[in-house]
């Protein structure tokens, strides 16, 4: 069973707002009829006084008349000009500045935060760019892994969320988005790639486990080739992004532990064993299982959180240990959370709470 992505939509519309628009275009257009009478009738004052202006002056030329006059008519040619230019001035601003308030939007739209031109609510993590499925990016993508196998995964958008808690806890950019697998990789998915399976719960359509995080970047690596897709595993950040879908709190869908046992196998109902996956409910981007069942490998170096905003993190640049998320069917509701961090040794292979999901990156060979 799987589910479809949530597609965040836009609010609906004021109830007002189409007359609300209405009665201000019909005041804009007023105003602007008015300022364009405003005008001629300025420019025909404006022109009439220079013109009048123009002809005192050189009958007073001719006739010698006296300085007094001469200087009057100076004034009144000067009144003139000033008027014109004030009335223009005023026409313009009577008549186009409606027609900018028309455009621009309403006092209610900028308290909502939206615009009559543009209107979208915001997704459930911050998003950078809406991400429109085309042909190149669909909002699904289905790999084929040979034998009638195969491996669904889902477009997960570029945003910014809060990573981590308390003192590590730091804004982090994704810039680019990316597919995830809609489940941990199965061990009939693990098998028609690698052609072995080692996990010690056998099941087809459970998690496979018992994997190194050098096994998982094998997997990786010989499904790329066989998809000519770019297959890895994901960055720490990545997967507490994906595994939140915009949730701020402990788990994908709240803070208390009584919800879990809706979205995970965990120690207080997985009878000490895995499941098959896709059986509790996904988050609310259409993934199964980020909290329990098996712990995910991680493509990081476990290391410190660095300070400040980041965008795009891989993780530190050297250690010892890789990281792994999401916890298992033998943890604790602390320990599923979706800041929760574990790890151990790259080579860690004899565990069978131990597996991996995957993502696929929107460059390079992934596009055909």
């Amino acid at each position: 069973m799987t589910a479809a992505p949530v597609v965040p939509t836009g609010p609906s519309p004021d109830a007002t707002g189409a007359s609300g628009t209405a009665k201000t275009a019909g005041l804009a257009i007023a105003s602007l009829v008015a300022g364009i009478l405003g005008l001629c009738t300025a420019g025909l004052g404006g022109i009439a006084g220079l013109i009048l202006g123009i002809i005192a002056l050189k009958k007073i030329g001719r006739s010698g008349g006296a300085l007094r006059g001469r200087g009057l008519a100076i004034a009144g040619l000067i009144v003139s000009v000033c008027t014109l230019l004030l009335w223009v001035l005023a026409a313009v601003v009577v008549g186009v500045l409606p027609m900018l308030i028309l455009l621009g939007p309403s006092s209610k739209e900028v308290e909502k935060g939206r615009s009559p031109v543009k209107t979208a609510a915001a997704p459930a993590a911050e998003q950078l760019e809406p991400v429109v499925p085309t042909a190149a990016a669909p909002a699904e993508l289905a790999l084929d892994l040979g034998g009638g196998v195969t491996m669904k995964l889902v477009l997960i958008p570029a945003g910014k969320f809060l990573m981590g808690e308390g003192q590590g806890r730091h804004e982090v950019t994704l810039s680019k988005p990316f597919y995830m697998g809609v489940t941990d990789v199965t061990q009939a998915q693990y098998e028609a790639v690698i052609g072995a399976n080692p996990s010690y719960f056998k099941g087809p359509t459970n998690p496979v486990e018992q994997v190194s995080w050098n096994d998982a970047t094998e997997f990786c690596k010989k499904l790329s080739e066989k998809t000519r897709r770019a297959v890895r595993l994901p960055t720490e950040a990545e997967w507490e992004y994906a595994c939140r879908a915009g949730a701020k709190t402990h788990f994908c869908f709240g803070d208390a532990d009584e919800g879990l046992g809706d979205y995970a196998w965990y120690s207080a109902n997985s009878e000490q064993k895995t499941y098959p996956v896709g059986q509790k409910k996904p988050n609310a981007w259409g993934l199964y299982d980020v909290h329990g069942n098996v712990w995910q490998w991680c493509a990081d170096w476990y290391g410190d959180y660095p300070k400040g905003a980041m965008t795009d993190p891989q993780g530190a640049a050297s250690g010892s240990q890789r990281v792994l998320r999401g916890g298992s069917w033998g943890s604790t509701p602390d320990s599923c959370r979706a800041a929760f961090r574990y790890r151990s040794i790259p080579g860690s292979r004899n565990l069978d709470y131990f597996g991996f999901r995957v993502v696929v990156s929107l460059a390079g060979v992934d596009l055909k």
